[in-house]
């Protein structure tokens, strides 16, 4: 396992943790709608994590009057965007589609530039919706021409039973062969 794997499982682990245990304890009062609770619980452990960073500042809208920077959370340090974040929670009724709802705002990752970019979503525990959902963002992936060279796409399933898969880019342009690589997650408590 590369140095950049062994971080992102850390960074996939710990940040699976750190939001599940937020939105258990959030204030539902708080957020209009569970999809609502798990973002802002995302971009709040997000924006606590940027604070380690002296020159990390994060940019999401969170309710008091800070808006998002074109995605849902960005974390902007020394002049270009550090982090790329983008949630799509699907639609418990139309749930047929939530593949390409996931696919659709992935592709919004594609297009920015920024070192480490992360997309979540969940399956909602349902096996076939998780396949369709990683065979669609690599088939994206492969097809995007303008990736830059060291990007790492880090993806998290957020269901019961949390999964998370990288994609490191290692050449500039297109590259047909891209695939999301499972990365092993702890359990996480119930």
């Amino acid at each position: 396992m590369s140095q950049k794997q062994i971080v992102a499982r850390t960074f996939a682990n710990d940040l699976v943790s750190g939001v599940t245990d937020r939105e258990k304890c959030s204030d539902r009062s708080e957020y209009r709608g569970e999809f609502s609770r798990w973002t802002g619980a995302v971009k709040h452990w997000l924006a606590e994590t940027a604070a380690q960073y002296d020159d990390a500042r994060p940019i999401y809208s969170d309710g008091r009057g800070a808006h998002e920077f074109m995605l849902d959370f960005v974390w902007w340090g020394r002049g270009k965007a550090v982090l790329a974040c983008e949630c799509e929670w699907g639609n418990t009724r139309d749930a047929d589609r939530n593949a390409l709802r996931v696919a659709e705002d992935f592709d919004k990752l594609l297009s920015f530039k920024s070192p480490f970019k992360l997309m979540i979503f969940d399956s909602y525990s349902q096996p076939d919706t998780r396949d369709q959902v990683i065979k669609l963002l690599e088939r994206y992936l492969r097809e995007f021409t303008d990736h830059r060279k060291s990007e790492q796409y880090l993806v998290i399933d957020m269901c019961k039973k949390p999964a998370a898969w990288l994609c490191e880019i290692t050449q500039e342009g297109s590259d047909p062969g891209l695939n999301l690589e499972v990365i092993t997650l702890n359990e996480v408590p119930d």
